[in-house]
């Protein structure tokens, strides 16, 4: 993704979404949203809501999220990546102290999770803060059709426990210039495939949808929905069921474009934003819940499916189920 580190607002670009201007976490409700067609979107019924909307998901230059512009879903809490302070006022007594975790993938160090949370003074409810600092060297190769050993490129993660929860809050915070912005994010558990009009990469490819509908539904438990992995961008249509992503209440998946490596549309963004996400709680939390951060690469290039499966924090009681 290239990293566009011009704070100028695109005028141009504010006409692709009608909330580009809101900070704050933004509610997803079980129910999700009702949409009408338009370009690159069908009408339907969506757990999704578009966040950043320059750089078309990162095949091209994006414009970070200030407290002026292309802040939707953005907040500013300051203390960057070491968690000191909740973004949201009312929830913002500390259950914990920022933690950091190696996350291990095919025998070596894919990155860093850092995790923190923050409980209201009733104890009902919590917020999670989750970021990921993706390491720049490894042998690993998570493209072999290209030479040399390319790193994993991340565009979705997926974070779960929050079944419980009938209107999550979520968000994220852009903490730097090796930050990702987060495009787009959803009630959902499956991540939907996106790629660039091969003749202009600051629109999605035919087909390719900007929220995906509930119908028809990917089959339970499905990770990421598309047409695969392409020779290139954009040469393959997809079908209208393989950009669909049911409505998920146990997640919530973040859009993001990140890799340690150098991505294939040209410079890189190493690392993700924090993500947040503000559900129901009782106070207190479980500090591992097995499988419920799930990074993705979704080939928005020529990259194959892979899904990594590491551990998180959650409230107390959550599962990782779909």
């Amino acid at each position: 993704m290239r990293n566009q580190l011009i704070q100028l607002a695109v005028i141009a670009a504010l006409s692709v979404s009608a909330n580009v201007n809101a900070t704050g976490l933004v509610a997803l409700p079980t129910a999700g949203f009702t949409v009408t067609a338009g370009s690159n979107q069908v009408a339907g019924t969506t757990g999704w809501v578009e966040c950043n909307t320059t750089g078309n998901y990162g095949s091209d230059s994006y414009t970070a999220p200030t407290t002026g512009a292309n802040n939707n879903c953005a907040v500013f809490p300051g203390g960057q990546r070491n968690l000191t302070t909740s973004p949201v006022s009312t929830v913002a007594t500390a259950v914990n102290t920022r933690t950091t975790t190696s996350i291990t993938a095919n025998g070596e160090t894919l990155g860093t999770l850092g995790q923190r949370a923050w409980r209201n003074t009733a104890n009902t409810q919590c917020i999670f803060a989750k970021y990921i600092d993706f390491a720049t060297s490894g042998t690993f190769d998570y493209n072999p059709s290209l030479s040399g050993s390319q790193r994993l490129e991340t565009n979705d993660v997926a974070l779960g426990g929050y079944s419980a929860t009938a209107t999550v809050n979520a968000g994220y915070y852009h903490t730097s210039t090796t930050d990702s912005p987060v495009f787009r994010m959803g009630r959902a558990f499956t991540s939907v495939q996106m790629q660039a009009d091969p003749s202009n990469s600051l629109n999605p490819a035919t087909g390719f949808v900007r929220r995906p509908v509930n119908s028809p539904a990917p089959a339970s438990g499905t990770e990421i929905n598309g047409v695969g992995q392409t020779a290139s961008p954009g040469t393959i249509v997809p079908t209208a069921a393989q950009q669909t992503s049911e409505i998920r209440t146990n997640w919530v998946d973040f859009t993001l474009d990140n890799t340690g490596g150098v991505d294939e549309d040209g410079t890189s963004s190493q690392n993700s934003p924090v993500l947040y996400v503000q559900s129901d709680c009782n106070g207190t939390i479980t500090n591992s819940l097995a499988s419920s951060v799930r990074i993705r690469q979704t080939g928005q290039e020529t990259q194959p499916w892979v899904t990594v499966l590491t551990s998180g924090q959650a409230p107390n009681s959550a599962n990782a189920n779909f």
